[in-house]
């Protein structure tokens, strides 16, 4: 009973934040036209590659405050710690670094000018950027002390709001101030991101947590937490430098196909604003779901209830994969369609296309790595992660200057395959899970080719209706979606009804030893408080 009741919330937070989350992805993509259409796709490419260097530095100076808070305070309200305090050493140590980021780069402010030789990035540009350092790191630990409360519903109002207030700031600039040349592009950037982080700190700064400390005794000294925060960091900071040099190596790489700087800025803008955003906007379940099964796993993992692990790890997995193969279907169906709609050409459909093989590692990737962080593996994620970029990066080095763009899609493909089939592998093997590929493979394809068929049907339907091509694709999605999962559920249903009978007596132990396990670290509290 208690099994199927965290399962039954786990499902409607993740159905509530993902239709948070689906708002902000679609406004997200929308300002991304928009930015396109008004500045250009080298004017996109430039913010891009800004912004990918700027979240290196956040990363760098701070920004694992949301993964420690999110892991470490859920290890504490499991084992009926002190989590408050595991917060204020997550949130000093995370101030302290971006503090002191923030300092070095208003110092050496005039560096990028100067060496660069690009009049965006002046001083004033830097130090405006510099600035919203602590704000991003007090806002990430912010936000992982709410997911550790299971108030998963406040960061999402904050990210609304924090999007609505950099979007604005962002569309004014660039309607009113950059055409008239007073406002650069990366200073309407900077205060953008600075005006979004301060709603989010101030919103969530006002809300107070629940006080759920069952004794005094701490089961962190700072010295015990630093020792479990850095690998979690380096973790975090391995990831965003290999992002940042590949980042920076496409528009080099491309340069050395033949094409000039500012084509190869907007082929860059054009893969990162529309092509990246189109393949990952429906993943925002897998994104919701990865980082509420974070805090889960990890109060599983105090408690040792390894049946839990493996019931949330095998229900992400089978989910996923369900819902990713009928994503790549629909890509190959509209591929051409969805490139046109979002301001591409026929090129960017044949990208998306091409590229469509690869979701299901995508989807899966995401749900592995909130396994992961939520079970404390984070050596393996940064070992694996430099190998998949190992990979990412050779390729591109070696296809993009002979086959251009296209070697920019064939290196995306080819870290991904290598990358997450190791890391399913390690998953599966870590928690001992022993999937049923009958349900996670064969039932899946059954489905999805009977929605297929229906998918072929209403699109020649609708365009015998002549109906306009974004009517057709949602109309087509939705019918053959809802046919989808139908027919999955049709299919699993009984197997549904099986494994609860079977698993019922085990929910009972599970409860029960859970139960005694907390009276015994309650006693030991007692004790060491004594």
């Amino acid at each position: 009973m208690v099994h199927a009741q965290n399962s039954r919330k786990l499902l409607t937070e993740t159905v509530i934040l993902s239709s948070f989350s689906v708002g902000l992805q679609g406004l997200g993509l929308l300002l991304n036209i928009f930015l396109t259409h008004q500045l250009g796709a080298a004017s996109v490419g430039e913010i891009t590659l800004i912004g990918s260097f700027y979240s290196l530095a956040a990363i760098l100076s701070g920004g694992c405050g949301f993964i420690a808070a999110s892991r470490f305070m859920s290890e504490e309200l499991g084992c009926g710690g002190n989590p408050h305090r595991v917060y204020q050493y997550i949130k000093s140590f995370c101030m302290t670094l971006s503090i002191l980021a923030a300092a070095l780069l208003c110092i050496f402010a005039w560096l990028p000018e100067k060496l660069l030789h690009q009049p965006n990035l002046n001083a004033q540009t830097i130090r405006l950027l510099s600035a919203s350092l602590p704000l991003s790191a007090l806002s990430a630990c912010l936000k992982g002390r709410c997911y550790a409360y299971n108030r998963v519903y406040l960061p999402a109002v904050s990210e609304c709001i924090e999007f609505l207030l950099r979007a604005g700031t962002l569309a004014f600039c660039t309607l009113f101030l950059i055409p008239r040349g007073s406002m650069s592009v990366l200073t309407a950037l900077a205060l953008s991101m600075i005006a979004g982080q301060v709603s989010t700190v101030l919103f969530l700064s006002c809300i107070r947590m629940p006080h759920r400390e069952n004794c005094n005794i701490c089961s962190f000294s700072f010295g015990r937490f630093l020792r479990q925060l850095l690998p979690v960091m380096g973790n975090a900071s391995l990831v965003a430098i290999l992002s940042t040099t590949n980042d920076a190596l496409v528009p080099l790489t491309l340069l050395q196909f033949g094409s000039s700087p500012t084509e190869a800025l907007a082929q860059f803008g054009e893969f990162e604003a529309i092509i990246i955003p189109a393949l990952f906007f429906p993943s925002v379940m897998q994104c919701v779901m990865s980082g509420l099964i974070v805090p889960e796993l990890s109060k599983a993992k105090a408690a040792e209830d390894h049946h839990t692990i493996r019931l949330i790890t095998e229900r992400a997995l089978e989910q996923t994969i369900a819902y990713a193969l009928f994503i790549v279907m629909y890509l190959v169906q509209f591929g051409r369609q969805i490139g046109e709609v979002l301001g591409g050409d026929t090129f960017t459909g044949q990208i998306l296309r091409f590229m469509a093989p690869v979701v299901p590692f995508i989807y899966l990737e995401i749900i592995m790595e909130g396994v992961l962080r939520g079970l404390g593996k984070h050596n393996f994620s940064s070992v694996n992660y430099l190998a998949e970029y190992i990979v990412r990066i050779s390729v591109l080095l070696i296809c993009v200057p002979m086959f251009g763009f296209y070697g920019i899609a064939a290196s995306y493909l080819a870290c991904n395959l290598s990358g997450n089939t190791v890391r399913l592998y390690f998953v599966l093997r870590l928690t001992g899970l022993k999937p049923v590929w009958k349900r996670i493979l064969l039932r899946p394809a059954i489905a999805l080719f009977g929605a297929w068929q229906i998918m072929l049907l209403m699109s020649k339907l609708c365009i015998t209706l002549r109906l306009p091509a974004f009517a057709v694709m949602i109309i087509c999605a939705a019918v053959s979606g809802l046919f989808y999962a139908g027919i999955l559920y049709l299919i699993n249903q009984p197997n549904i009804q099986s494994h609860r009978t079977k698993t019922a007596p085990v929910f009972q132990l599970d409860r029960c030893s859970r139960l005694l396990q907390n009276q015994r670290k309650k006693q030991h509290c007692q004790i060491s408080r004594s």
